[in-house]
């Protein structure tokens, strides 16, 4: 399960940046994660749950964007959201990864000391 060691490098980086900003506690954290990260939403923010405790983060809000996999064609410029990797309107196999590979902190709402 690789969303645990996901929510301890997340949270580890956080609990710093707490430390360095001299942030207060941590109430909500946005990720955004594509598709291609074959993250599950619900055991990352479980393991969130579980490596935040005792942690400037302990109780946090974790919100998850799901980013889709978006392809373009490098024959024909064509843009799609399919999960196939063939372009549908030549056919090409030639293609750039758009979206789908984020993972980010997108954003941190914290209170003040």
């Amino acid at each position: 399960m690789h969303e645990l060691s996901l929510a301890d490098a997340i949270v580890s980086a956080l609990s710093k940046m707490c430390e360095d900003e001299a942030w207060g506690k941590v109430k909500k954290v946005r990720l955004r994660v594509g598709a291609l990260r074959q993250v599950f939403p619900e055991m990352l923010e479980f393991a969130f749950g579980t490596v935040a405790k005792d942690t400037p983060l302990s109780g946090a809000l974790l919100e998850i964007e799901e980013i889709p996999l978006e392809w373009r064609c490098l024959e024909c410029g064509n843009r799609w959201r399919e999960d196939s990797g063939v372009c549908p309107s030549c056919g090409s196999f030639k293609r750039e990864t758009l979206a789908g590979m984020e993972l980010e902190i997108h954003s941190v709402e914290v209170e003040e000391r």
